[in-house]
């Protein structure tokens, strides 16, 4: 996306309770409309387009069908985390970059295919890490650029939370690695500068 200042048109997939949180940055990005709303349960695209107001959405649950109608810029994927590897694939194929949610894919070897498939398709293909620009870990980062404690050399983290959320994660293999986990992991990526190996 080269111009910040022209219009963007979206196509939102997954209509789920995530999705509210993507339509409420919408009114904050200027020039940035949904043109369309997807989600394998017809009734929550159309409810989730009528709540944001987007009436003259298209709603639908074929995503390719919605892309060739609405012809978006960008695709923004809020779908289960099994649904991320045809979503994406679908989105590069009609030439839209793809914003989506964690996880990136099911396995390195998906996450591998959608970025070859994004490097080809000359787009970007991104994942939400949200938690990286959170106010006390912009700082934690500062300090540690700073040099007052030298080169780190070791990073440990905890966190204590059930692994019942409700709804897809239920049946999540590895919820707590693979949905929450990996917050903790790009933490320790921005902290380190550092990229995981495996």
């Amino acid at each position: 996306i080269d111009d910040s200042t022209q219009p963007l048109s979206a196509v939102l997939v997954g209509c789920g309770g995530i999705s509210r949180a993507w339509l409420d940055a919408v009114p904050a990005i200027p020039g940035l409309t949904i043109s369309g709303f997807v989600d394998i349960d017809p009734t929550a695209a159309a409810h989730r387009a009528a709540e944001y107001g987007w009436d003259r959405a298209v709603v639908g649950t074929d995503l390719g069908k919605v892309l060739a109608q609405t012809r978006p810029d960008i695709v923004f994927d809020c779908a289960i985390p099994e649904a991320h590897l045809p979503v994406t694939l679908v989105a590069l194929e009609h030439g839209c970059h793809v914003l989506g949610e964690k996880p990136l894919a099911a396995s390195m070897a998906e996450a591998r295919q959608l970025v070859e498939a994004a490097e080809r398709a000359g787009r970007i293909f991104a994942v939400m890490q949200n938690r990286r620009y959170d106010a006390n870990i912009r700082r934690l980062v500062a300090f540690l650029q700073s040099g007052a404690i030298g080169a780190i050399t070791t990073v440990n983290a905890d966190f204590f939370i059930g692994a019942h959320f409700g709804g897809f994660r239920d049946v999540m293999p590895h919820v707590l690695l693979l949905d929450m986990a990996i917050h903790t992991f790009d933490a320790a990526r921005l902290l380190t500068a550092a990229d995981p190996l495996a």
